[in-house]
């Protein structure tokens, strides 16, 4: 079932099971980076470091238990994909682009003169 088609009540339910896994996975910088190149690259990052947050969104995609969730190699791919390909939850998380911004230049200094009063 796709995370779009959830509705109501059921979906706060889900959300509520998918937020500390999504924020474990998301708040991690190689992650960020890794999606910034593709969901793909950021899927296999995210994989490798979050094994158990991974496959924690998976079972709730799945309406299964996380704690007794064991999908085999062959159905792993088709899930992954569907959640990546889920136009709303590429919105959500906003995949594209999510790297950190940095500084051009240094900070520049207060020139004024402070009051002599």
């Amino acid at each position: 079932m796709k995370l779009s088609d959830i509705k109501g009540e059921e979906a706060l339910d889900v959300l509520a099971e998918l937020l500390e896994p999504a924020a474990e996975i998301l708040s991690d910088k190689e992650v960020k980076t890794a999606f910034s190149k593709s969901p793909l690259v950021g899927a296999k990052v995210a994989i490798k470091s979050h094994k158990k947050a991974v496959l924690t969104v998976l079972a709730v995609c799945d309406g299964a238990d996380p704690a007794t969730y064991k999908p085999n190699v062959f159905s792993l791919p088709a899930k992954l994909l569907e959640i990546l390909n889920d136009p709303e939850i590429v919105g959500l998380f906003n995949w594209q682009g999510q790297t950190e911004k940095t500084s051009s230049g240094s900070a520049t200094p207060n020139t004024e003169a402070a009051d002599e009063t």
